[in-house]
């Protein structure tokens, strides 16, 4: 006989999540001992991390004064596995820039350009110091294969002719978050034949990830 009893103490103010499970079962043994034997065994685990990630996701469009569901449809709308998030700061940003159009140089809601907004997402985000065109960024980083990519790697492209020309921010399941010259901030996916073909190489930045 097996019975399982579920706490749930979630407070999503002082990130406090706790899940206590305390299992009760009785082993029937065949051989030497005849009866049953109790055993009470007691742990805390943290909750599912797509509690935890909701819980920051919450509290950081408060911090950003946007909506919380309006990021939950973003995360939805653009086929994104909330289980696989580990930086839920980085799709709070994506979300906040979301439709921003590009301008070259740029570096407001105004209009951003791609290695701008990669700048931003990583100094003022992430705290990993980054300057410098796409081009230029790319020699900061380490080159890894595309089947390591990673949430919060770097993606970057050959749009125009044989040099570095565009870089995104790599999200997850191919999907990459970036500022388009025809879209202005907006995910996309490595799969889609543009990306496909004009895609160059990937880096990161971190030696583990940090988040």
């Amino acid at each position: 006989m097996f019975y399982t009893i579920t706490l749930f103490v979630i407070n999503c103010n002082s990130a406090l999540i706790v899940k206590k499970k305390v299992f009760f079962f009785y082993f029937h043994t065949v051989r030497k001992i005849i009866g049953i034997i109790a055993f009470i065994i007691g742990f805390t685990t943290i909750a599912r991390s797509s509690d935890q990630v909701t819980c920051t996701i919450e509290a950081l469009a408060y911090e950003n004064e946007v909506k919380y569901q309006d990021i939950i449809n973003f995360i939805n709308k653009e086929k994104l596995n909330i289980d696989k998030i580990s930086t839920p700061d980085v799709y709070v940003f994506a979300y906040s820039w979301l439709n921003t159009p590009y301008r070259f140089g740029g570096n407001s809601k105004s209009g951003i350009d791609c290695s701008r907004f990669v700048m931003k997402m990583y100094n003022d985000v992430l705290g990993i110091p980054t300057n410098g065109t796409s081009r230029e960024i790319f020699t900061h980083g380490n080159a890894i294969d595309k089947s390591q990519l990673q949430e919060g790697d770097l993606v970057f492209f050959r749009t125009r002719g044989s040099s570095i020309s565009h870089v995104g921010v790599y999200l997850q399941d191919d999907k990459f978050v970036h500022s388009s010259t025809s879209k202005g901030v907006t995910v996309s996916s490595l799969n889609e034949p543009y990306w496909q073909r004009t895609y160059y190489k990937s880096a990161r930045f971190f030696e583990t990830n940090p988040f």
